[in-house]
């Protein structure tokens, strides 16, 4: 239950991180975003400021479905019922139709109104004016994808009802077309209503006389069909020859199973033919019953034989009657078994003669059956096209009569005025209010989104995320971006915010307290460019040091010296060059910051080749020297990429400490300056990230350390 826990806080706490990486560069360009926000919305509301206002009038139509009194047998041909979803949509969609359009611009003659003549700006501006006027008369296509431009036709859902809306730069214009498309529809559909009256009855009668001759035409060759083939009842005939069919089958299948049973026996009898024995043992032979009363008289007779053998001799008339009586009841049996045989012989040549003429008779039936189940499936088809034909025939006749009895022919939609359009008392477009909303909230939504896109496509180490996935080095420490002020001091040059403070700090923990090794005890620190910060954190972390060891920070960057200028020293004042060189003793370049305890080496004069001083033994051995004088040696080196320089260090030294400037260093950069060093087996400690602003190292350090009021300041520690 823990573990699951645990796993659900680290859940929660990469979610915060991914929403930081997204929210940080929000925040850091909110001017940007905001500028160009405003920028944008600018230029948009100009632009509207030079549209000439829209008006919109509407008009409210009803097309209703069209409900006769009478109920007709064939209502979808002559479309008298009520008008359904697809018709009353048709209606709609020919308001919209370029023919319908075409129609109301000639009834109202707008191919000379400026309306299609002018462009959509007003006069304030005379150029935009030039340009948004035409030279010449438009096309009449142009007007009309123009006009069904700018006219809506949209019908009420649940209703019968359609609002019929048209948009101008003139608000009479919108109101008159508005009216003018109902009052074209209502003559549209007069006239559909009068041309359908003057062609119903005709119509009719011209189909009455079509299908009078089908109907001649198919009793005729019913009636041809029923002589030719001489059918009287043909269902009647049918329903005999099945039946018939239906008993021969159960017969035929009867019949084969006895024949069938019969050829066992049969087989029987062959095998064992001549074989008297053999013969009485067979089922059908043995069970028979006048054989079973013969072979009981044989026992009989055998009892009372041996019961007068115990008492007689052989020659006793006794027993030779009983003997005699014996053999005869035994040539008896063997009689009766050949008689059985016999039997069941023309038994089964009978059964096969029984079979094979039901087979005959079933196959006579079943091609009388066919024939005449093809001459009732003709019939039917005949029959089934006269009713049709008489029935079509019967619904239109009473159609004709029902129309000459109402007189007229009704029309299949009724349409009425519900509201006629007024005109409009103010323009409804441009909406300039909502305009430059929706265009402030959509430019900070794509800037917005630009800016996150560019932060989460660059390629450096500036999120939690893209640490997590960094395999090259191991991660030492995490340091906040600081912002140095331009009027520092020299006692004030190693304050800075506390987080950067407990970082640093964090950093000498790691480098001290590393459970694989011993502490490193002379360190580089180097970049891949230059401007990552590796001075700060060299000077930084020389300081954290000196709280409680004796530390010499050594400036090995000849060819772009800042630890000086940092400190507001001179420049040109004697150190390491001067010292590798001979000019200078020991104690005329080494610097001693007694506000902090620390020894200072700075580069010196810039030589010519400061590879070549570098390369010197005297600097490894002056290495070893300073080694046996303070407990911690810190040299800040130039970057890999620029010089080998620190290359050349990173042999003389313990652990390397590279610096990565969070925001601007690239990671192939960092990756490629890594393969350099370890390419000569250099003692790379591992990677700490400077000027970070994305990720947050501790979130209560901020908190925790601004309240100075609690720390008591001890006294600064003696120099050995």
């Amino acid at each position: 239950f823990l573990k699951i826990q645990e796993s659900e806080s680290l859940i929660s706490t990469n979610e915060e991180v991914e929403l930081k990486e997204i929210l940080t560069p929000l925040w850091t360009g909110r001017w940007k975003i905001l500028f160009f926000t405003l920028v944008l919305t600018f230029f948009v509301a100009c632009y509207l400021s030079l549209l000439k206002p829209s008006y919109r009038a509407t008009a409210i139509l009803q097309i209703g479905s069209n409900k006769p009194a009478n109920t007709l047998s064939i209502n979808d041909a002559f479309n008298e019922s009520n008008a359904s979803k697809e018709q009353i949509q048709t209606q709609f969609e020919l308001l919209r139709s370029r023919k319908f359009a075409e129609r109301v611009i000639r009834q109202l003659n707008l191919v000379q109104h400026r309306e299609f003549s002018s462009g959509k700006y007003n006069s304030k501006l005379a150029i935009l004016e030039k340009i948004g006027a035409r030279d010449s008369v438009p096309s009449a296509s142009d007007i009309v994808a123009q006009f069904q431009k700018q006219l809506s036709i949209v019908p009420i859902l649940g209703t019968e009802l359609v609002k019929i809306s048209y948009a101008s730069f003139s608000a009479e214009l919108s109101q008159q077309v508005a009216n003018q498309v109902g009052i074209t529809y209502l003559q549209y559909q007069d006239e559909i209503h009068s041309a359908s009256k003057e062609t119903t009855s005709q119509w009719l009668v011209d189909q009455l006389e079509e299908l009078g001759k089908k109907l001649q035409v198919s009793e005729l060759s019913l009636q041809t069909y029923r002589e030719a083939e001489g059918i009287v009842d043909i269902d009647g005939v049918v329903g005999l020859v099945a039946a018939e069919l239906t008993q021969l089958t159960s017969e035929t299948l009867r019949a084969d199973k006895l024949a069938d049973d019969l050829a066992i026996s049969y087989q029987s009898l062959k095998k064992y033919d001549g074989d008297i024995a053999k013969l009485s043992e067979l089922y059908e032979i043995s069970n028979h019953a006048t054989l079973l009363q013969l072979r009981r008289a044989e026992e009989k007779v055998a009892r009372k034989s041996f019961e007068l053998s115990q008492r007689y001799g052989p020659k006793h008339p006794k027993k030779i009657a009983v003997n005699a009586e014996l053999m005869s009841l035994k040539n008896r049996i063997t009689q009766q078994v050949y008689d059985i045989v016999t039997s069941i012989e023309k038994e089964y040549f009978s059964a096969i003669e029984r079979a094979n003429g039901t087979k005959q008779r079933l196959a006579i039936a079943k091609k009388d059956y066919l024939r005449l189940s093809r001459l009732q499936n003709k019939f039917s088809q005949l029959t089934r096209e006269v009713d049709t034909n008489k029935e079509l025939y019967n619904n239109y006749l009473v159609r004709l009569k029902e129309a000459d009895a109402m007189g007229n022919y009704k029309a299949n939609f009724y349409v009425r005025f519900i509201d006629k359009a007024i005109i409009p008392k103010s323009q409804f477009a441009p909406n300039k209010v909502l305009v430059i909303v929706i265009t402030f909230m959509l430019a900070i939504a794509f800037i917005s989104i630009i800016i996150i896109m560019r932060e989460l496509l660059v390629d450096t180490l500036n999120s939690r995320r893209k640490l997590d996935n960094f395999h090259e080095a191991a991660i030492l420490a995490v340091l906040p971006r600081i912002k140095a002020s331009t009027n520092q001091r020299k006692e004030d040059v190693y304050s800075t915010d506390n987080r950067f403070t407990e970082a640093i700090r964090t950093l000498r923990t790691a480098l001290l307290f590393n459970s694989e090794k011993i502490p490193p005890k002379i360190i580089a620190i180097t970049s891949s460019v230059p401007n990552e910060g590796k001075s700060t954190v060299a000077l930084h972390l020389a300081r954290s040091f000196s709280e409680m060891e004796k530390v010499l920070l050594i400036e090995a960057d000849m060819r772009h010296p800042t630890i000086a200028k940092n400190m507001n020293l001179n420049q040109h004042r004697p150190g390491l060059s001067n010292l590798l060189a001979k000019t200078h003793q020991i104690n005329e370049c080494i610097i001693r910051d007694k506000s902090v305890k620390l020894d200072i080496l700075t580069s010196g004069v810039s030589p010519a080749n400061p590879l070549a001083f570098l390369s010197m033994k005297r600097f490894s051995m002056l290495i070893k020297v300073f080694g046996n004088f303070y407990d911690r040696i810190i040299i800040e080196t130039p970057p890999v990429h620029a010089v080998s320089d620190a290359v050349i260090i990173s042999k003389l030294v313990d652990s390397v400490l590279y610096i990565v400037h969070g925001n601007k260093t690239k990671r192939e950069q960092i990756s490629s300056g890594l393969r350099m060093l370890k390419q000569v087996n250099a003692p790379i400690e591992g990677v700490v990230i400077n000027h970070s602003e994305n990720i947050d190292t501790d979130k209560y350090q901020n908190k925790y350390y601004t309240e100075r009021s609690n720390i008591i300041k001890l006294a600064a520690r003696k120099r050995g």
